[in-house]
């Protein structure tokens, strides 16, 4: 962005996740097949992404199809599917135990999030506060999730 500072926040790592009780029907990612893959209408690579680097062959993300990830998200822990999650936003949802996700294997996105601002804002004080707290909470969801690897299954230990 010509004229401004783009300093990257973190960046999105799509993992399917789903209620704990049909996460526990969820063996390998093959498991899929059948299944209720709930997707998102404005990204609709997701699953295809994640299904091609789970080298699953003939699984068509088929299920209900939503407006928004919100609303995937509610109806997977409705237990009424699979959806597709992005990483950091379902970090909360995984810690609290709403949502699972059954498979170790998480896909970049290729999409990152920037906080972009003019550079003489950084002699601001309130925005420089600002700056440290976003640049502070974007990274706290790495953190967390560096310690959540026992809400992951790990498909090489069955």
């Amino acid at each position: 962005w010509p004229g401004l500072v783009a300093e990257p926040l973190f960046a999105a790592d799509l993992l399917p996740v789903c209620a704990p009780r049909l996460a526990s029907q969820l063996k390998r990612a093959s498991d899929l097949k059948g299944r209720s893959l709930l997707r998102v209408a404005h990204s609709p690579d997701d699953w295809p992404k994640w299904l091609k680097a789970a080298s699953i062959a003939r699984v068509t993300a088929r299920g209900p199809e939503f407006e928004f990830y919100g609303q995937a998200l509610q109806a997977a822990v409705d237990g009424l599917g699979v959806a597709m999650g992005i990483r950091p936003y379902i970090d909360d949802d995984l810690a609290a135990g709403r949502l699972v996700a059954p498979f170790e294997l998480s896909v970049p996105k290729g999409m990152r999030w920037y906080l972009v601002y003019h550079g003489f804002r950084t002699g601001q004080r309130d925005f420089a506060a600002f700056r440290r707290w976003i640049i502070r909470a974007a990274a706290e969801p790495a953190t967390r999730a560096k310690g959540q690897r026992s809400l992951v299954r790990d498909e090489t230990s069955r």
